[in-house]
């Protein structure tokens, strides 16, 4: 399958363009914490089974110039595997945010469980403006309770008025890197206004300084209930 999904975003929490394709659809919501905040907030909603062997799947976010906007997922995603030829080809999934000048994101598209059999390429790309601002954490689960993971990998390429910030390449083999934990729970925190500093809370969560304002934070856990809580303490602790 091949679905794109994007969203044009304008200056005071408008949507000027939205279209997409299952499993990947976008709704906007209104609620309290967005309500005067000039902030448009959207939410991921699966409405099909993705990503599978073969999938190509992909979101595209443009925030124009102030643009402020949130992005959340209604649910956890499942990464399976099929049976036949297609068994061993990896399903892709892929997003990409570009935030002109001073656009603000905030962003957590919800838990990728990477099924028995499954295998699966995440690839985030942010391109990040003049004074732009963004918060993107990422939680993958290694397989399901009492079953063996699937295969994923993680690529994020980041870039500031084009210049390369960050690009990490990780390989979730469920060993090596992961130190054996089945959930890695991560955040990429930039914004030109605030300074950060590196944090070293235990040798499996770290919170990273990438430069003078930008962090790269990573938790390894047996529980993503904990690891999430423990990204959402490190990533605050890195700002203050």
């Amino acid at each position: 399958m091949i679905a794109r999904t994007t969203a044009v975003i304008e200056a005071g929490g408008v949507l000027g363009e939205l279209a997409c394709a299952p499993p990947l659809t976008l709704r906007q919501v209104r609620g309290a914490e967005c309500c005067g905040q000039g902030r448009c907030e959207l939410r991921l909603v699966g409405t099909a089974a993705g990503p599978l062997a073969g999938d190509d799947l992909s979101i595209c976010l443009t925030l124009r110039a102030g643009a402020r906007a949130t992005l959340r997922a209604a649910g956890a995603s499942l990464a399976q595997g099929r049976d036949g030829p297609d068994a061993a080809v990896a399903g892709t999934l892929s997003i990409r945010a570009d935030l002109a000048e001073r656009a603000d994101l905030v962003a957590d598209p919800g838990a990728l469980i990477v099924c028995r059999g499954s295998r699966v390429d995440v690839r985030l790309e942010l391109a990040l403006g003049a004074g732009a601002r963004v918060d993107w954490r990422e939680l993958i689960v290694l397989g399901r309770t009492g079953e063996p993971s699937g295969h994923a990998t993680m690529r994020w390429d980041v870039t500031r008025l084009g210049r390369p910030v960050l690009r990490q390449f990780v390989d979730l083999d469920g060993t090596g890197l992961t130190a054996g934990r089945r959930v890695l729970a991560c955040a990429l925190i930039s914004d030109p206004a605030r300074a950060t500093r590196t944090v070293v809370a235990s040798p499996l969560a770290v919170a990273q300084r990438v430069n003078d304002h930008t962090l790269l934070v990573s938790v390894l856990d047996d529980d993503a209930a904990r690891a999430t809580r423990q990204l959402g303490d490190l990533c605050a602790r890195a700002r203050g």
